[in-house]
């Protein structure tokens, strides 16, 4: 990273916050078609190339597991590409076969998350404050909301609601992702325990709304633990009591609950075709041989057994990009879990990562931005956290 003071450059710092600021507020609104750059994309790119270009890469364990990872996607990526231009059919000649492209585009989306990555946590690495990112993300949120209050007054139906993104799937992930920031700007004391308890409400609300059982069930796992105030010297009662009026509301309001269709989605869970082992695509990695299964078999062999992705980033990924892939992947989340853990606690283990993480295992996120948004914020956050903890302690 270069030697570089923000503080000198008023101008450009200002630039950057504005930038960010809208590109955050933008992002759920989706305007172009699944696959394809946004408003909050292009503002992103803008922003990250600025980054890069004046105030340089983190060089940290985050840059270096991610450029590996990032490089070993590329060669798997250049190996089948180069096997689709010629296959070797006889010992004296090769055959031209046209290559199909369409696959390469998972590598872009690998390389705008990393830049995106690499670019925030530079920024912040010079912020004394993130609130820039809290406003962000809370207007995106109100822009959100705003819909669904006038459906609810005016008596429209929610049925897989899914906001100004193109399905509900996305507005699920997106509010797993809100709900990981919003807990941890609480612990880093820039909000208040009753602010947080009601976004996180409205974000879980969102969640519920588009019906993504991969994305409401983990939220409901977490708001428990999350609810819990932090530092609070009663905190074993207040557990007992959350806990305790969560179980007793359920049982007050099941005959209503039961009627609704996100509970009925999670009892017909067994029943539905789509929750099948084979339907989600977990099954392709045993098509692969040894060298597949090591190495990865790239995106364009999972698209031809399977016709579409993997629904699992860590299956996708394993499937794609072989153990090897995998392994690096991995690694790059344990920084992350042990960042946080050795920052706060555990329970904010669960609360930041373990929403996303448990989306995952049902569905791709690799290339949904704002999973690597919170994950550069939340890094950036317990790293400001610790600072904190240091200047108290001396």
């Amino acid at each position: 990273m270069k030697n570089f003071n923000l503080t000198d450059h008023n101008y450009l710092d200002l630039f950057l916050k504005i930038i960010l600021y809208f590109a955050l507020s933008f992002y759920p609104i989706y305007i172009f078609g699944s696959g394809t750059v946004q408003i909050g994309h292009f503002l992103l790119i803008i922003f990250s190339m600025v980054v890069l270009i004046k105030i340089g890469m983190p060089k940290d364990k985050y840059f270096y597991t991610f450029l590996i990872f990032l490089i070993y996607c590329y060669s798997i990526n250049i190996f089948y590409f180069a096997y689709d231009l010629y296959i070797f059919k006889d010992p004296y000649r090769y055959v031209f076969i046209p290559p199909d492209l369409t696959y390469l585009r998972n590598i872009l989306f690998i390389t705008f998350n990393f830049v995106l990555v690499i670019s925030i946590i530079s920024y912040l690495n010079y912020q004394k404050k993130l609130n820039i990112i809290f406003y962000g993300v809370l207007t995106a949120i109100l822009i959100i909301l705003f819909p669904v209050i006038y459906k609810f007054l005016l008596g429209l139906p929610f049925y897989r609601y899914m906001g100004f993104f193109n399905n509900p799937n996305q507005l699920g992930y997106y509010s797993i992702c809100c709900f990981s920031l919003i807990y941890l700007f609480y612990r880093n004391f820039y909000i208040s325990y009753y602010l947080m308890t009601f976004l996180l409400a409205v974000v879980t609300l969102f969640s519920i709304l588009t019906l993504s059982k991969a994305s409401y069930i983990p939220l409901l796992i977490c708001i428990v633990f999350a609810l819990k105030p932090y530092n609070y010297k009663y905190s074993k009662i207040i557990d007992i009591i959350i806990l305790s009026t969560i179980v007793l509301a359920f049982i007050i309001l099941l005959p209503t609950i039961s009627e609704m269709s996100f509970f009925k989605r999670i009892t017909n869970i067994l029943n539905e075709s789509d929750t099948s082992l084979s339907h989600r695509g977990y099954l392709v990695f045993l098509e692969g041989n040894s060298l597949q299964a090591i190495f990865g078999m790239g995106v364009k062999n999972v698209f031809k057994l399977h016709t579409y992705e993997i629904h699992s980033t860590f299956g996708m990924i394993l499937t794609s990009f072989g153990f090897i892939g995998f392994l690096i992947f991995f690694t790059l989340m344990i920084f992350w879990i042990l960042d946080i853990k050795n920052s706060y606690d555990f329970r904010a283990v669960i609360c930041v990562c373990g929403p996303s993480l448990l989306y995952g295992l049902t569905h791709n996120g690799l290339r949904f931005s704002m999973f690597w948004i919170m994950f550069a914020v939340t890094i950036a956050l317990s790293k400001n956290f610790i600072k904190q903890k240091k200047f108290k302690d001396l």
